[in-house]
């Protein structure tokens, strides 16, 4: 067999030659496993397993679900429909590679052809092998989901079992070398399957024979391969992560932009990983198809003769790719995810916004300037702020119906004059780094507004328990004297005090705040919902959406909840703690649009 460094030469020139006809056939294997593997995962995981998908946003964590049965199950189960997937893409690649090796340029449609006419014996001989791999990395995987909730969670994985002591690792260890022996052995039992039309079982043994005897020197070559296929794929992974981490370190703007540009980011990194992927398949399957041409001729085997007969070797030039199939089947892909992932990116950012309530009101005394500055700095997309009116006529911050909460005082708003009410202290009482706090004006919120980004909203709620009916027309006035009005949203428990906003000024956002649910709830005129998260449910949701209205969910504080309200697809969520929202929503941001629809197709 020639040496490796020929090989190579020779592997990258055929595919400078083939590479429009590798890259069309692999972007068509790629959508078709896709469209019938990420249903069927899906499938199976609703019979056999109860999985939070929804929870779970990260590459690394997906392994997470490994430490019991039904976990070892599902990522048997990805792994052998990656595996299927992997194997029947190199068939047709071998096709092709076949042909170009031996001379020829084939057109997509007689190697389409030909991939057809032997599909049983592809799945079948594909089925068998990812079988057995997969039944080999089950140890490998109960040791590296281990490792990596170790690595994780800071060395605080679990303690170890049978499988990941001592006798794991070697067993782990020893399936290593069985899962890397299979795989040389069987390295072209495809070739012997598809250009010998071998069974799957004697194109196995073919395979192992042909194999026997050059396992160190294809070890060799093939390890040499993967090796620098790993290292590049590491290096950018590495590049993209850096990218990730300095735009969310040195970014200052709302966690919906961050989303955004995380998004597009994300996206950018998978239409990477795709093509790296394309060409890495196509290269991979030249490599192995010279080689088992090689080896057959070493050996004086007669098997290429029939192989001959298969393959056309009149070369013929490819003028068009199937670029209207390929656009199909985009669309089609595109209608699929959209169907079953339920995930229709109808503007630019598909996760929900994120509203401070009260401000960051866990890290400052609520309603105050200070909560506010807070929320903007944790990356509120929406501050929420309860204002009443004062006997005086001013708009002032105040959520309960006194003071006694911030201040130990137990008059009411309504009842003090604006300086009376700048007399007390409300940040003491809270803690001692917020003494001389003072209870704060519309006004003075908005101008500070006015300094942050245009992009951060205000949610004004007319908390005045139905004392003050000029509230409506104080807090318009404010509004329209500071040119505020497009950069808020008006909600209230009281449907008269919504009414009259809308009566004002039509072009305001109203939401009604909804605390238990009654018949004429739909036909009221508002254009969301803030729903108590004591009450909110899908079919609340759904029919919020048949109705075109939006659904803000209050107050919601865990991670769990934020994430299962997440993807029950509301528009923001309410928080006391607005960072803890925005770093968990840039987390799952990290991840691209397609990637999330799949997340939502198995969490269907």
């Amino acid at each position: 067999m020639a040496n490796s460094k020929r090989v190579f030469r020779s592997v990258l020139s055929d595919f400078k030659a083939s590479a429009l006809s590798l890259a069309t056939f692999s972007i068509l294997s790629k959508f078709v496993v896709a469209s019938l593997s990420i249903p069927a995962v899906a499938l199976f995981l609703r019979s056999l397993v109860s999985m939070p998908v929804r929870s779970k946003s990260g590459s690394w964590e997906f392994f997470e679900y490994s430490g019991s049965f039904p976990g070892v199950v599902l990522v048997m189960i990805v792994v052998f429909f990656w595996l299927v997937g992997f194997l029947v893409e190199q068939s047709g690649l071998l096709l092709i590679a076949s042909e170009k090796v031996r001379g020829g340029v084939p057109k997509i449609r007689e190697v389409l052809l030909k991939f057809l006419r032997t599909a049983p014996r592809i799945v079948g001989l594909s089925s068998f092998q990812a079988g057995v791999y997969t039944l080999c990395f089950v140890p490998l995987l109960a040791v590296f989901a281990f490792v990596t909730r170790n690595i994780i969670d800071s060395g605080n994985g679990g303690y170890p079992s049978f499988f990941t002591g001592f006798f794991g690792w070697l067993l782990a260890a020893a399936s290593l070398l069985v899962l890397v022996r299979l795989m040389l052995s069987w390295l072209f039992a495809m070739h012997f399957g598809l250009l010998c039309r071998e069974k799957f079982l004697k194109a196995l043994g073919s395979s192992k024979k042909l194999v026997k005897g050059n396992r160190m020197r294809l070890a060799h070559i093939l390890g040499r391969f993967w090796l620098l296929t790993v290292v590049i794929l590491l290096v950018f992974s590495l590049a993209f992560r850096g990218g990730r981490e300095l735009m969310v370190s040195y970014s200052r703007e709302p966690t919906s932009f961050n989303i955004f540009r995380l998004s597009l980011f994300a996206s950018a990194e998978t239409v990477f990983i795709t093509v790296f992927w394309i060409v890495v398949a196509g290269l991979f399957s030249i490599l192995v198809t010279r080689l088992f041409l090689e080896l057959v001729a070493e050996n004086n085997l007669e098997a290429l003769e029939e192989a001959g007969t298969y393959l056309s070797k009149e070369p013929k030039i490819q003028k068009r790719p199937w670029i209207l199939l390929l656009l199909g089947l985009f669309a089609f892909q595109a209608t699929y995810f959209d169907y079953y992932g339920k995930l229709l990116v109808e503007s630019e950012v598909d996760l929900p916004l994120v509203t401070a309530h009260r401000g960051s009101s866990l890290k400052a005394p609520e309603n105050t300037m200070s909560a506010i500055i807070q929320a903007v700095h944790d990356g509120a997309d929406i501050i929420e702020i309860d204002v009443q009116l004062t006997s005086d006529g001013h708009v002032v911050l105040n959520h309960d119906r006194t003071l006694s909460k911030v201040a130990g005082v137990s008059k009411s708003v309504p009842e003090m004059t604006l300086e009376e009410i700048k007399t007390i202290d409300v940040g003491r009482r809270f803690s001692r780094n917020f003494a001389g706090e003072r209870i704060a004006t519309l006004e003075e919120v908005i101008e500070y507004m006015n300094e942050v980004d245009t992009k951060i909203k205000l949610n004004i709620e007319l908390k005045d328990y139905e004392k003050t009916p000029m509230i409506v027309q104080a807090v318009l006035d404010t509004l329209e004297k500071h040119e505020f009005t497009e950069r808020i949203v008006i909600t209230s428990t009281s449907r008269d005090r919504l009414a009259a906003v809308r009566e004002s000024d039509p072009a305001i956002r109203i939401g009604l705040i909804v605390t238990y649910i009654t018949r004429d709830l739909w036909s009221l005129d508002v254009d969301f919902y803030s729903v108590s998260s004591t009450i909110l449910n899908g079919a609340f949701m759904i029919r919020a959406r048949s109705y075109g209205r939006d659904v803000h969910v209050w107050t919601v504080n865990d991670t769990e909840s934020m994430m299962r309200y997440t993807s029950m697809g509301v528009s923001s969520i309410i928080t006391d703690r607005p960072e803890t929202l925005s770093q968990l929503l840039i987390r799952k941001a990290q991840l691209s649009i397609f990637q999330r629809r799949v997340l939502a197709v198995l969490s269907f």
